[in-house]
């Protein structure tokens, strides 16, 4: 049977990956219904899974520009993806992680282009903006994280007893007290250490904590703040 030139000259543009042009519509992998968002926080934490207990893989700062491509509800909170950043016009890194999307403003079509170098995107279904004051707190619960750090301030937890041991094999007698029966974890101290991580967001997320990488994310959201 004889395959009309048409249909030939389509299927060999879609084996070869590239964009492919059809009536004046052009569609690119790399360029997927992207619609442009920029950081509300002071950081912004990425988890590889849409879940509150996932890991962090990356922390954006405030002012970032993302292109979000998709939504998913898990459990009762809405999340987004975030494929990629934009570091200057024209600039892609990947993020490839998931986010809370009320600490996200939509950027007008306007700002998107000027941002990214690219031609405006196409109108998209608004996501909430975060609060006007997003500010996070000494004595404020933390409003995200696995237990026990989603519900408690950060002055709670440097009472409190840890969940995990600050070096791997020691027995419980030795670590599971009160986090001030073996440090003096102060207001100050605590701001000290949380702008220490801010210097370097994902080394500091590698490693361990007793409190897990959700208590170091706070604690450098709230130093990026000014420690109020």
């Amino acid at each position: 049977m004889r395959i009309p030139s048409f249909a030939l000259c389509l299927a060999i543009s879609l084996a070869a990956g590239s964009s492919v042009a059809f009536w004046g519509w052009t569609a690119s992998a790399q360029d997927q219904a992207c619609r442009y968002y920029k950081v509300q926080a002071g950081s912004l934490n990425i988890s590889k899974e849409p879940r509150g207990d996932a890991v962090f893989i990356d922390v954006l700062d405030s002012g970032e520009v993302v292109c979000v491509t998709r939504t998913e509800k898990a459990g009762d909170r809405e999340w987004v993806y975030i494929a990629q950043k934009y570091p200057k016009p024209n600039e892609r890194a990947a993020v490839e992680g998931w986010t809370n999307p009320r600490l996200l403003q939509e950027m007008s079509p306007a700002e998107a282009a000027v941002a990214t170098g690219a031609p405006p995107p196409a109108p998209a279904p608004a996501i909430a903006a975060a609060p006007a004051d997003d500010t996070l707190r000494f004595t404020q619960p933390i409003p995200e994280g696995p237990f026990p750090v989603q519900g408690q301030s950060i002055e709670q937890l440097a009472r409190g007893i840890p969940q995990f041991p600050p070096i791997e094999g020691l027995p419980e007698e030795v670590w599971k007290k009160n986090c001030q029966s073996c440090h003096q974890w102060d207001r100050q101290a605590l701001c000290e250490q949380g702008a220490s991580y801010a210097k370097n967001p994902r080394s500091a997320l590698r490693h361990p904590h007793p409190y897990g990488g959700a208590y170091k994310a706070a604690l450098m959201r709230w130093a990026k703040s000014g420690c109020q």
